[in-house]
Order: structure tokens, then sequence, then C-alpha cells
């Protein structure tokens, strides 16, 4: 009824609409302490006159008025530069069965089993079903409904602590155990040493999935996007394509589009199907993501990637494919050598988001590592130097991937361990 209503008022209209079920068990001291289940819903609308575009949101079924209002004040916009007519190709609709929340208490036993050892657990398990619609003017329309669930653990041991996360399409990819043994391994290695702090230097690095993923999340969000690439806040240009901009051990993929991916998407805001993306192939920068305005600015084609709004791609789900590294913590301890383990991380800021100019703050244990093994635990230690170092200088990759995600990551991911060379340290 809102498009027909808006075919007087505008050229062109788009409407997306996301339905959340959300359901997550929060846990402290081993056992499970609240329960929660809630309903969000979300109307996105596009509006298009004359090069002039829009889009208003709301929580909840749209004020039919306020979308009126916002079609006839587009004619005091100025052009829109990046407009392109709407053009959806959306697949198949699919959907399938929505999870049983009920079974969010077992990955939560399983956790704090996997974590036995520990003092204390504490944590939460998120179960998500989202549907998705698409619908515009012209009469097309596509529809997808999917689950996704992760699930984070915290361990404690006297005053260490350590956390691990998991995620995953579906309950049964979760592997809760693994990661509250993770935890419990993380603690034993650093019960009994001395604390020591950081003298400021340039070290090698093994990062966890958990940190390498959040650090990829954030190179793929604002450096490998069309928009950033056309804005000038992207380290590169449409003319780095081709050239060698990392180690030629990384390759990066936006994988969003794949079945088992947490954070799977079907189609986009722009009706357009959701494609596998390869960003940097061994080293070599590969691709950017597009929306139908970036890519036609760019001379590109869509890639399916305005995930969270009409006017900008953004990535859903990153991957790093693993490497030939060891396997296990330990065994990467011994190929370091020399250096410092970062299991996690948080309060990651920007002095400067084009060059990459970052800091990001070691939360928990974070282990002093010399000949091979760890000999004290580093407290207050933060990471700071430029992403595109980071990139540069990856060492090696672990042979073991993992699909992590908690809520401080910018974007969900599927990547190994990974040891840096020459990262700048400051207490």
């Amino acid at each position: 009824m809102i498009l027909k209503l808006l075919e007087r008022l505008v050229d062109e209209a788009a409407l997306v609409r996301t339905r959340a079920e959300e359901y997550m068990v929060r846990f402290a001291n081993n056992e499970a302490t609240a329960f929660k289940a809630w309903t969000s819903e979300e109307v996105s609308i596009y509006l298009a006159k004359g090069r002039r575009t829009a889009a208003v949101s709301f929580t909840g079924e749209p004020d039919l008025g306020a979308v009126e209002e916002a079609a006839r004040r587009l004619e005091r916009l100025p052009e829109d530069p990046l407009y392109v007519p709407l053009k959806a190709q959306p697949p198949q609709p699919r959907e399938e069965r929505e999870e049983d929340f009920e079974k969010l208490a077992d990955l939560v036993n399983k956790a704090v089993e996997g974590a036995r050892g520990a003092d204390r657990n504490a944590g939460a398990a998120r179960l998500t079903y989202l549907c998705f619609e698409y619908e515009d003017v012209y009469g097309r329309s596509g529809r997808y409904c999917a689950n996704r669930a992760y699930l984070t653990v915290r361990s404690f041991k006297g005053d260490l602590a350590a956390t691990a996360a998991t995620a995953g399409r579906r309950l049964a990819d979760l592997k809760p155990e693994e990661a509250g043994r993770a935890n419990v391994e993380l603690l034993e290695l650093a019960r009994g040493l001395p604390v020591e702090d950081v003298e400021p230097r340039r070290a090698r690095l093994l990062l966890s999935p958990l940190v390498f993923g959040h650090l990829m999340g954030e190179v793929a969000s604002m450096w490998l996007t069309g928009m950033n690439v056309i804005a000038g806040s992207s380290r590169y240009g449409s003319g780095d394509l081709g050239a060698q901009a990392t180690s030629e051990l990384l390759t990066l993929l936006d994988v969003t589009a794949e079945e088992g991916a947490y954070g799977f998407a079907q189609l986009d805001y722009e009706g357009n199907a959701v494609r596998r993306v390869e960003l940097i192939r061994r080293g070599v920068l590969a691709g950017f993501l597009h929306n139908n305005r970036t890519a036609a600015k760019l001379g590109a084609s869509t890639t399916g990637h305005a995930l969270r709004g009409w006017f900008a791609p953004a990535p859903g789900h990153v991957e790093v494919p693993p490497g030939d590294g060891a396997e296990d913590l330990q065994g990467l301890l011994a190929e370091l050598g020399e250096g410092y383990y970062v299991h996690n991380n948080w309060y990651t800021r920007y002095q400067n988001v084009k060059t990459g100019q970052f800091s990001t703050v070691g939360r928990d244990v974070v282990l002093a590592v010399r000949g091979g093994k760890p000999v004290a635990i580093v407290r207050r230690m933060r990471i700071a130097d430029t992403l595109e170092r980071l990139l540069r200088n990856v060492a090696f990759l672990s042979s073991r991937s993992a699909q992590t995600y908690w809520w401080d990551m910018p974007v969900p991911a599927t990547v190994p361990y990974a040891a840096v060379e020459d990262v700048g340290v400051v207490k």
C-alpha cells in the first residue's frame, strides 16, 4: 500500500522490511541467570525523484504522514551525484525453519563444561531469526529468512580472565566446548607467571582469531568498499587494483553469500543477490564491495553489498584462508619465538582512518613469549600502529581457522591465528 501511495509523489520507491526474532541466555557463576526474547521490526523506504534521493526508516510500522512529507521535501534536496535507477534482480525467495531457542541453555552448559578448571564462567548465547523482504514500485520483490547464532564465554581463575567466542548459522555449528577449553588452556599457560609491563617498542605479535578477525573486519569496512574509495577515505583507489598491497600470505574475502557464514544474506537493500567477493588475493588488491551506486561510479558491477542501507556498501562476513603454521596455540607460540600473544582486544580507536593509524587495547591475558614459551603476563598493553603495516607484515597463519563473532567485533569473521612482525606496542 505504501508503494502504491508513493507512485504519485516520486519517480521511484522501494521498501525493505526486516523482522528479527531474538533470543538470549545470559550466564554468570556457571549458571544461566536470565533468558530474554524480543522482536524487532524495521521498515526502510527509498525515494527518488528527478535524481534527488532520500531514505526514511521506522521502527515498527511506517508513519504514512511522515513518508508523504519526506517525498514532498525531495524537491528541496540537491541532486544525488551517485544516483542510478533501481534495477533489482532478486533471487528466488528462500526460507528455513527457525532454530529451537530452548537449546541455547544446552550450549551454555557445554561451554561451562568445556571450561572445567576455571573458577567461574560468564557470558551469553544468542540466536537471531531474521526475515528480510524487498519490494519496489516496479513490482519486483525478494525475501529470505535465516538463522544466526553466537556464544561468548569469559572464564576466570584467580585474578586472571580469558574470553572466547564461537559463531555459526545454526546452533549445531557452534563449538561451545572448544571455546571453554581455549579459555582454560590460556589460563593454565598464564598461571603463576610474573607480571611485567610493556615498554614502547616494535614487537612480533601472535593474534588470536578474535583479534585478527576484528582487525580484518576494520580493514574491509574502511578501506575495501566502493563508497570509501569514492569518498577518498580509503587507503586505496581504483587504480590500486592489481597492485601488491599486503603480505603474499594474505587472502581476504567477503563470504556473506555463503550458507555457513554467520550474517549470511541472500539479497541486499537494492534487491540484488549478494555475491562472494575476493578482496585481496595473495597480497594483491583484487576487488571492492559495491552497491549499484558505487559500481556505476567506478565502472564495476554490484556485488550486492548494500547490506546495511541504501547508500553505502558494507561487508557482512570476512574470511582469511588458513596458512601452514601450527594448528594449536602452544605450537604457534613456539613458532612465534619471541613477542606477545594477544588473545582478545577492545577499545579500537583511530587517529586517521585513511592512513589506518589505530590503537586497540589487549583485554584479559596478554602473554610475553620468549624462547617459544610464555614467560610473563602483560597487563594494559596497547597495539598502536597502522593497518597497512599489519597487512604487509603478516609472518605466518595457523593451519586452522575459526568462525567467530561477539558484540565488540565490527564484522563476523572466519580467520586463523596470525603472527605479525614489527608492530608497535605501548603501555
